[in-house]
């Protein structure tokens, strides 16, 4: 069986590339800074706790995920964090949103074949359930050939949003997946990059907004990285890629900011 090496999006008939050095870490890491764990419940509900409205009966735990991923099912998530919007609203806790979209991932169906494109999601997968704690609310945005994905962040802030959100960036990108492209032929898939926005509310914004929103401004955010040049994360239509730049001594002095002020420039 014959092996070859190419990037995201590229053309098969491209010689290999060669991995550049890692890029250096823009946010500290979400090991470095762990997140405080969510309620022993919102777990449980998580893993899919559920029972059939009709029997009472417990539900299959893999009639709630989606298939190629294993995340949580997208109508399943809904159901979910709009129940958590809720405990959040009503404890005083806030809430990230981060959405994720795969740069040209249309190129890897085209190119390898839609099972390689599955296989290429079974990664982000991974990255998202490797990046993220216990309880956190994690899904597969887009229907059967959808290559966005979102997580709800609960007790979350924006300086945690955003850790969260670069190592999510930065592994994907450092991402390696082989998978066959023909019956004799499998390739090594490396370079994927992904676009990510993030929203976050607070208790004074939980009292007027609701899920809808949240998504609306996460949407909003996602496709400024888009537009910005993809491969960056953006916030409220901020690319903080770009902004931190040009961030002053006196606005580098400001705690939430200060971790951040290292994020790459793309």
């Amino acid at each position: 069986m014959s092996m070859n090496t190419a990037r995201a999006g590229a053309d098969e008939s491209r010689t290999p590339v060669i991995a550049e050095p890692a890029p250096e870490i823009v946010a500290p890491r979400s090991g470095d800074r762990p997140l405080h764990p969510v309620s022993t419940a919102l777990a449980a509900h998580a893993a899919g706790d559920r029972r059939c409205d009709s029997c009472g009966q417990p539900l299959a735990e893999d009639a709630l995920n989606d298939g190629p991923t294993g995340l949580i099912e997208r109508w399943h998530w809904d159901e979910l964090a709009e129940e958590e919007i809720a405990r959040s609203r009503s404890l005083g806790h806030s809430v990230a949103l981060i959405m994720l979209d795969l740069d040209r991932f249309k190129d890897v169906n085209d190119n390898y074949g839609h099972l390689a494109g599955d296989a290429v999601l079974r990664g982000v997968a991974d990255v998202i359930r490797d990046t993220t704690r216990v309880g956190d609310l994690a899904c597969r945005y887009g229907g059967s050939a959808g290559d966005e994905f979102m997580v709800l962040l609960p007790e979350a802030g924006l300086e945690e949003a955003l850790v969260v959100a670069e190592r999510i960036r930065s592994e994907i990108t450092a991402m390696s997946v082989t998978a066959k492209v023909t019956r004799d032929m499998s390739a090594t898939i490396e370079g994927q990059t992904v676009s990510i926005g993030v929203a976050t509310y607070c208790l004074g914004d939980l009292a007027e907004l609701d899920l809808e929103d949240l998504m609306l401004d996460a949407d909003v955010s996602l496709r400024a990285a888009k537009r910005h040049g993809r491969d960056r994360i953006c916030v409220a239509n901020v690319d903080v890629t770009r902004e931190q730049a040009k961030r002053t001594q006196a606005d580098r002095r400001s705690p939430s900011w200060s971790r951040l002020r290292r994020l790459r420039s793309v």
